[in-house]
């Protein structure tokens, strides 16, 4: 019997977003979302393994979300959510359930 891993929906988006890494601010875009992390585009490499933050803007509200950069290229990067506590998971939880009812157009939900 093959085993299959199920991930978790993703969410098309396109959000601004800072990923701030030490002292470091790097600027980009989230193109997609999910309960474990979210796929980003950026004008600059990022650190490999990194832990940091994640900055977002949606629906005028600003949100920020402890990451850890499981994989990156020249110019995007796959961030997987570090959770340390319940209201962290509720928080990324309820934006997605915003993302997820969303019908109005613009920056936020695309397909």
């Amino acid at each position: 019997m093959q085993k299959f891993d199920y991930r978790s929906p993703r969410f098309a988006v396109d959000l601004p977003v800072e990923f701030i890494v030490d002292r470091l601010t790097v600027r980009g875009r989230c193109r997609d979302i999910s309960a474990e992390g979210m796929r980003l585009e950026f004008w600059q490499p990022l650190p490999p393994n990194a832990s940091g933050i994640v900055s977002l803007c949606y629906r005028n509200r600003v949100l920020e979300f402890n990451v850890r950069v499981a994989h990156a290229g020249p110019a995007h990067g796959g961030m997987e959510f570090v959770y340390t506590s319940q209201s962290e998971r509720s928080a990324v939880a309820q934006l997605l359930a915003l993302l997820s009812a969303s019908t109005s157009p613009g920056p936020a939900l695309i397909g």
